[in-house]
């Protein structure tokens, strides 16, 4: 994985990122903590939800290549802090719910409590502040959240992680109350998050990592039957004062191999790269490694040629792109995007004017040009598919894991995984020069596999779960 770059060289050839003036229309949207892509009714196209410290958070929809502000709404809480945003299908009716983190992550104590906002008809209810959330004894106050599905069936918990004290995993019981089921998963251990990434690091079960931004960091690998074993320290995790800030779980060499890479507020940067007994040996390239101010981290194909690329942002310095070139994690030019003197906070890709290519969304908390950047991609017309999985009860099935081979090549996604757990819930694939899929192997969070092949290319498809559909075809959309 070496490369022959110099770590600061940048090279010519990338997915130059071009900036969209005038990026959102009908709100101004001074500032920006937090993005979340969330389906919040049946047939409607995503939503961006955006975080805004000291409020009010905005619910934007793609409209004419732009974003438009929808009016405000319960979700605005003028008074919380926004600091992470996620979603998932919290209660099994087929739209996403919105989880806010308004704990600050500078203080020990959280300075507001979270919600849980339910879309009801034009609106949204707060579920955390509902007479049902009375059984988890202290409503969260977290700085870091992931929606987790662990019993496979459509319904998601919410993974907090707060100011040091235990994980709570919030989940929706059998009587429509609400339960912490940390304990019962495995996962109620102590942690001050920085960041969360979810993926088949070790096996092909969902593992858990909690990067921490003060104290040690947690490994928590799938046990099955909705449980996990932290394994940090047997798996060679144990990094004293890890500094994390964002995380995600990737394709470390682009070729089927995973790997936890970890952006930390001091020092080098990591990419841990497991071996055949799970043992964890660091392997970030100089290019890679290189200390920065690092606030955020975004992992998808931005150019369609069938490699991820990686954008970091940098808080009072140029954001640093890199893409997979001979082999090896080199720089390349970002482009608008490099925003030398802003302070991004959070980063997004999604497909918002529906041509098959990724927009990239940057929350900047301040810097020219608001609270919102949105950038397009200049790149050749390289081919791509979209895959959407849904739930038995019809949601996005985010954390399942989809797998194409195309032109002799593998690649994998985790819906939804991007955005610090809260992205694009749609497996976006760049196929290069490939206008066929020989094969597609989708597999949900409950092990079923669906196996489709011979796919035409440029297409969105939505593959309803095998229970729910009993076998009804894929819906193609061109």
């Amino acid at each position: 994985m070496a490369s022959t770059s110099a770590p600061g060289a940048i090279e010519r050839g990338g997915p130059l990122l071009i900036h969209l003036e005038q990026a959102v229309e009908g709100a101004e949207i001074p500032a920006a903590s937090a993005l979340a892509l969330a389906a919040l009714g049946p047939d409607t196209p995503l939503a961006l939800v955006v975080g805004v410290p000291n409020g009010p958070n905005r619910v934007l929809r793609p409209r004419g290549g732009k974003l438009e502000a929808l009016p405000l709404t319960e979700l605005a809480d003028p008074f919380g802090t926004a600091h992470a945003l996620a979603a998932a299908d919290f209660d099994g009716d087929g739209v996403e719910e919105i989880w806010v983190a308004n704990g600050d992550p500078g203080r020990t104590r959280g300075l507001c409590a979270d919600r849980l906002f339910d879309p009801v008809g034009e609106g949204f209810r707060d579920l955390l502040a509902e007479p049902a959330a009375a059984t988890l004894g202290s409503v969260p106050s977290s700085h870091t959240v992931r929606p987790l599905d662990r019993l496979g069936s459509g319904r998601y918990g919410f993974l907090a992680a707060g100011a040091g004290g235990p994980l709570r995993l919030v989940e929706q019981d059998g009587r429509a109350g609400l339960n912490d089921a940390a304990a019962e998963a495995g996962l109620d251990e102590l942690a001050q998050g920085g960041a969360m990434a979810c993926g088949p690091l070790l096996g092909r079960g969902l593992d858990v990592f909690v990067g921490a931004a003060r104290g040690p960091s947690l490994l928590f690998q799938g046990a099955g039957l909705g449980r996990w074993v932290e394994v940090a320290e047997a798996a060679g995790l144990a990094v004293a004062d890890l500094g994390a800030v964002d995380a995600a779980i990737l394709e470390a060499d682009q070729a089927g191999r995973w790997g936890l890479l970890c952006l930390r507020r001091r020092g080098a940067h990591l990419l841990w790269i497991p071996d055949a007994t799970g043992l964890l040996h660091e392997r970030a390239p100089p290019t890679l490694a290189r200390p920065s101010s690092a606030t955020a981290l975004l992992v998808a194909d931005l150019d369609n040629d069938g490699f991820e690329e990686i954008l970091i942002a940098n808080a009072g310095e140029p954001n640093r792109l890199l893409g997979w070139r001979e082999q090896g994690w080199r720089p390349i030019d970002p482009g608008d995007a490099l925003e030398p003197a802003t302070l991004p906070t959070a980063l997004a890709a999604a497909d918002l004017d529906g041509d098959g290519r990724l927009e990239v969304v940057i929350a900047r908390a301040s810097g020219r040009g608001g609270g919102i950047g949105l950038y397009r991609v200049d790149a050749p017309d390289h081919a791509w598919l979209r895959v959407v999985p849904r739930t038995p009860q019809g949601a996005p099935a985010r954390g399942a894991l989809v797998r194409l081979v195309a032109g002799g090549r593998s690649q994998t996604r985790i819906l939804g995984e991007g955005a610090r757990g809260a992205g694009e819930p749609v497996a976006h694939f760049g196929l290069g020069a490939c206008e066929r899929v020989e094969r597609l192997d989708i597999r949900w969070s409950d092990g079923t596999v669906r196996r489709l092949e011979n796919l035409p290319a440029r297409r969105t498809l939505i593959v309803p779960h095998p229970l729910a559909a009993a076998g009804a075809a894929p819906d193609e959309q061109a």
